[in-house]
Formats: C-alpha cells, sequence, structure tokens
C-alpha cells in the first residue's frame, strides 16, 4: 500500500523441520529465536510500568499525530508505557527485523506493516503470537467478527491470525478533470473499453498520454493486475493457494488490455517510478498522463500539485465485472513475557478503536478495517463531506485480498519481472504469463 513497511512470523518446528525457497534461508539466521523473547526490552521502566517497543514507519507531516495518540494511550492508564523507533521505509525491512529478531534486539509491536502479504517468510521462525486467542477473550474489544473475510485474510497464515490489518486501502482511477475538458470528454470511463477509448483522445503525441500503467518491477503491477484478472473472470490460484491459476485466458485478456494501451501510443511508454513513488502520482503532478490507477494516500499530494478542483476520482473501469483487491498495513506482536505481549495487545485494541482509527484514517488518506470505525459518526461524516474517498470506501464491498502464503513475495516477483518485459513489448502477455507462471511454481516449491 503504502512505502511504510515493516515485518512477521511463526511455528519454531516448521524452522526446525525445514523450509523450501526463501523460508529456508531465514532457518539459518533465526532458529535461535524460536520459543523464548526476541525482544532488547528489559520490559519495566522507573515507574513500575511494562514498556512496550513499537516500530512503525515515517508518515511525514502526520508524524506527530501518531506520537499525540501514543501519549494519549500512555496517559490514559499505568500499566503500560509505548516507545515508539520510528524506521526507515526500505525493501529489506523484513530482513532487518529477522535480524533484531536472531540478535534479541526486536520490538514488541509492529506497527502498520506494508507487507503483509511478505510476512510468510518470516513465520517460520516462531517468534510472532497468533492472535486467535487474544481475540476470542471475553474481555477483548476486538472480535474477528469486526473484520470483513477480506481482512481477516490479510494477517491468516495457515488457519490462524498472526496480524491484523490497522491501515486499510485499495485503489481507484485519478483522473484530470482540466484535461478531460479540454478533451471534450464529460464524465469518466465507466469500463475499461471506455478508458481506453477516453485515453486515446487525452493523447497529444508524446507530450500527455491519456493514461499511466505501472511499468517496472516490485508490488504495485501485481497489486493492481489482480483485480483486472478477478474482473476478467480469472482466478490467481486455486482455492488452497498450492498452484497459481492467473497464466489462462482471463489472464492474457487483463495483461493485453495493458499492454495495448502502451503498443498503441495512448499509455506513457516507460517507469517513472522513484524510490518514493510508484511512479503513477508523478505521471499525473508532471502532467504526463491524465489518468493513473492510484490510492486515496496520494490525493493531498495530487491536489496540491494540481488544484483540488481538478483531480477526480472513478472506481476502477472493470474489463467485465466489478474487481478490487484489499491493500493494508498490518500490525502484531513479537514474543516476549506475558506482560509485554499483553501490553501490546492492550495498545493494538487502542489503535483499531473507531476514535483513534477514524482520526488516523482522516488525516492519512486510509480507510477503516474494521465495521466499527466503518460506522463510526466521524468517519461516515468524513465520507459525506468527502465523496471522492467514498467512491475508495465503497469498492471494499466487492474487494478480495491476495494471498497470505509464504510464496507470495516470491509469486510477486515472478510476475512483476515478466509484467515490465510485456509492458516494454519484449514478450507477449501470454509469454510473459507462461513465464511467471514457471517462475511461481519455483517460488511454491
Amino acid at each position: 500500500m503504502t512505502s511504510q513497511s515493516l515485518l512477521s512470523s511463526a511455528l519454531c518446528h516448521r524452522a526446525r523441520a525445514g523450509m523450501a525457497g526463501a523460508a529456508a534461508a531465514v532457518v539459518a539466521l533465526t532458529v535461535t529465536a524460536c520459543g523464548g523473547s526476541v525482544t532488547g526490552n528489559n520490559g519495566a521502566d522507573s515507574g513500575g510500568r511494562t514498556t512496550i517497543v513499537v516500530w512503525a514507519g515515517s508518515t511525514g507531516a502526520t508524524e506527530p499525530l501518531k506520537r499525540q495518540l501514543i501519549d494519549a494511550f500512555n496517559s490514559s492508564q499505568d500499566q503500560y508505557t509505548i516507545e515508539l523507533e520510528v524506521q526507515p521505509a526500505s525493501a529489506d525491512a523484513h530482513a532487518r527485523l529477522i535480524n533484531a529478531i536472531k540478535n534479541k534486539q526486536g520490538p514488541n509491536l509492529v506497527l502498520d506493516d506494508g507487507q503483509p502479504q511478505s510476512l510468510g517468510q518470516v513465520i517460520a521462525m516462531g517468534s510472532v503470537v497468533p492472535l486467535d486467542e487474544y481475540l476470542g477473550a471475553a474481555d477483548s474489544t476486538l472480535k474477528k467478527s469486526d473484520f470483513t473475510k477480506g481482512m481477516l485474510d490479510t494477517g491468516t497464515f495457515n488457519g490462524k491470525v498472526y496480524s491484523l490489518p490497522t491501515q486499510g486501502g485499495d485503489y481507484a482511477l485519478i483522473y484530470n478533470k482540466a484535461m478531460f475538458k479540454a478533451a471534450g470528454i464529460e464524465k469518466p470511463p465507466a469500463t475499461w473499453a471506455e478508458l481506453q477509448a477516453d485515453a486515446a483522445k487525452l493523447t497529444i503525441g508524446t507530450k500527455q498520454y491519456g493514461m499511466y500503467l505501472p511499468i517496472g518491477t516490485g508490488e504495485t503491477a501485481p497489486f493492481y493486475w489482480q483485480s483486472m484478472l478477478w474482473s476478467a473472470g480469472g482466478e490467481f490460484m486455486n482455492a488452497d493457494n498450492t498452484k497459481v491459476k492467473f497464466n489462462s485466458p482471463a489472464g492474457v485478456k487483463a495483461l493485453t488490455a495493458w499492454t495495448d494501451m502502451v503498443k498503441n501510443g495512448t499509455a506513457y511508454p516507460t517507469s517513472l517510478k522513484t524510490p518514493s513513488d510508484n511512479g503513477n502520482t508523478v505521471a499525473m503532478t508532471s502532467k504526463k498522463a491524465a489518468m493513473a490507477i492510484n490510492g486515496a494516500y496520494n490525493l493531498g499530494v495530487l491536489d496540491q500539485a494540481l488544484g483540488k478542483e481538478n483531480i477526480g476520482v472513478a472506481p476502477l473501469p472493470p474489463l467485465d465485472k466489478p474487481a478490487m483487491n484489499l491493500g493494508s498495513n498490518n500490525s502484531y506482536i513479537l514474543q516476549g513475557t506475558s506482560a509485554q505481549q499483553d501490553g501490546a495487545w492492550a495498545f493494538l485494541q487502542y489503535w483499531l478503536t473507531p476514535e483513534v482509527q477514524a482520526k488516523w484514517d482522516i488525516a492519512n488518506g486510509f480507510l477503516p478495517t474494521n465495521s466499527k470505525t466503518a460506522s463510526d459518526p466521524s468517519w461516515q461524516k468524513h465520507l459525506a463531506e468527502n465523496p471522492r474517498i467514498k467512491v475508495f470506501a465503497d469498492q471494499l464491498s466487492y474487494a478480495n485480498s491476495r494471498p497470505s502464503i509464504e510464496a507470495y513475495a516470491g509469486i510477486s516477483a515472478a510476475l512483476s519481472a515478466e509484467f515490465e518485459k510485456a509492458l516494454l513489448q519484449k514478450v507477449s502477455p501470454a509469454e510473459a504469463l507462461k513465464n511467471a507462471e514457471a517462475g511461481a511454481t519455483t517460488a511454491l516449491k
């Protein structure tokens, strides 16, 4: 979802038995972490409270609000003290967590990990606390029933809940209203065929393109493309997530919908990706493209650059039927003392209360991850006052989620590499999906 990303983990006996693929590389580093505390925190401060160390990525302008909310929790009770340690956003965030756990210098809680589908690579460590018992406790303010199946699935591995979505999101079609008006287009496209036709009208040689598509390696392209696949009637994996199924006529149709636009010159022909942007935001702020797929969390940047009156939002136009992919940043507890784990859970419950989550979501452009926040009066008022945000929120009703399996990172990497080749016209969509299937099958093994 966002560039904030940190980490997760699970069963020791699996690590001892040996793991395939990426998880196998983890075992040598982390088997010593299994079965005990993985933090460097001694658990107590001078006032007798239990210290809870929280790792989180920086949220820039809203970082002061995060600290205010943490201070409010610390002041609201006398058992726990939350100590925030801001971690730099990077692609190797999970590797850094693994190393910290190996050296027993990990946090008690990871807040808002931006790569929850990749947590399976560290789940073999046995260092993440399953949350099922906490969620089922009589005194818990959070229950599994507070989350949709799609939301809960983002943190469920092998039938157990290891993380909870604390920041929600999806994506939609963002478009430049001024460019639409200049091209004589009165409303945003309602289908992908209409989008392709509009893109042709919006394209002005090589100065302005109708659409920006996610060219370049990384999770963005697979994340967006899965909605295209589902919309075309395809499946990403089989029911038990043991085999990929995206190499299909529906998959070819979904990828061709992108490659045709690059081929005919209506989509920007190369990647504009930077370390801080997937390319979709800068494509619009630089006026190189009239449309792009993007998240609500980037509306502020777009509004500032182009004027709020010029930034429109529409549901992602479907190929056939409406489809959407959930994006979430998830949080999870690492093994420590019982007091540390209980304190981390107390804070996680607080962070997901309607009052706190709604305030945080509104400030950052995120979406609620549980039904209590979604129905909170302050959130409902926000939707009424911000119809663009409501577009993102309404898509959650039919959204699916990516598979939470150890091999997902490898599957995504295989797809991403082939998508880039296909979008750069180096291979056909059919060849790209065939090659990606081979790479994904290797990752699954």
